[in-house]
């Protein structure tokens, strides 16, 4: 990988960690069109962490509130009532799906991750999960606010993104549109709930990875660095986009998108093996 790999491949991690369009699924199929190299696992720890440091970077005030309500409400019960504690125990219920689900499928998703044709199908079922979500949406009351069960089906959501295809923020946010969350409150949350698994992931991967940059000198240094930089830059102006536009605009052409790029991968992979 060279530093212009780096630099795009930051790029469409960032914007795709938080349009509803599949991060693992693009740096799949994008050195598959491209013809280059599948990113070594340290380089997706790196730009993982930029997306981290982009939500915090936007989110920063919402974090640290609900760190601190969740925090004070384990020690007083008066703080258990406020929204920012039920807002940290959605967080961590809807962590557990993904947690079991990295834990016990991991090897399996591994096996399958550099696999295009896979990610053309999940790329589809993302496509029909975000227009659910908008169907359903509209048919149902629209809440201000989370609940259990809404939360815990964001968390299921969020555990079927382990597979390559399938949109980490389209799920999350669809499964809560679902139960009737309205759209800029399952963003945002959707937002928020990244920010647990993602430091997970990153901390899993970190010592599986460690060696290898050390061992690779300078360079990878430098290599690492760029894509940190253009993922987080990315991924911010991404965050704050998503956000605007939520408030305005539903999740279709996201869906419209899915299908195109799957389209076009099943079209790329006659073309160069069957034609």
């Amino acid at each position: 990988m060279n530093i212009l790999q780096s630099i795009v491949l930051g790029l469409i991690q960032g914007i795709t960690e938080f349009f509803p369009i599949s991060s693992s699924g693009h740096l799949v199929v994008v050195p598959y069109f491209s013809g280059w190299d599948y990113p070594p696992l340290y380089f997706t720890v790196t730009v993982h962490l930029a997306t981290l440091f982009a939500v915090l970077t936007v989110l920063y005030r919402d974090a640290w509130r609900i760190i601190r309500g969740f925090a004070l409400g384990l020690f007083n019960r008066k703080w258990r009532r406020s929204t920012d504690f039920k807002m940290g125990l959605y967080i961590i219920i809807a962590t557990v799906p993904a947690v079991l689900m990295g834990l016990f499928l991991n090897e399996f998703v591994g096996s399958i991750f550099s696999r295009p044709l896979i990610v053309a199908v999940f790329l589809l079922l993302t496509a029909l999960i975000l227009w659910g979500g908008e169907y359903r949406g509209r048919k149902v009351r629209q809440k201000k606010f989370l609940t259990y069960l809404s939360s815990i089906a964001s968390g299921i959501g969020q555990a079927l993104a382990v597979f390559p295809g399938i949109s980490r923020a389209g799920a999350t946010i669809s499964f809560a549109r679902f139960f009737g969350v309205k759209r800029e409150e399952a963003v945002r949350f959707s937002f928020l709930l990244s920010i647990p698994i993602i430091l997970g992931s990153f901390v899993f991967e970190l010592s599986r990875s460690t060696t290898t940059v050390l061992n690779g000198g300078g360079n990878t240094v430098w290599i690492l660095f760029a894509g940190l930089v253009s993922a987080y830059l990315s991924g911010f102006f991404a965050i704050k986009y998503l956000l605007y536009l939520t408030k305005k605009k539903n999740l279709n052409i996201f869906a419209v998108y899915c299908v195109c790029l799957s389209i076009a991968i099943f079209a790329f992979y006659i073309i160069n093996n069957i034609i």
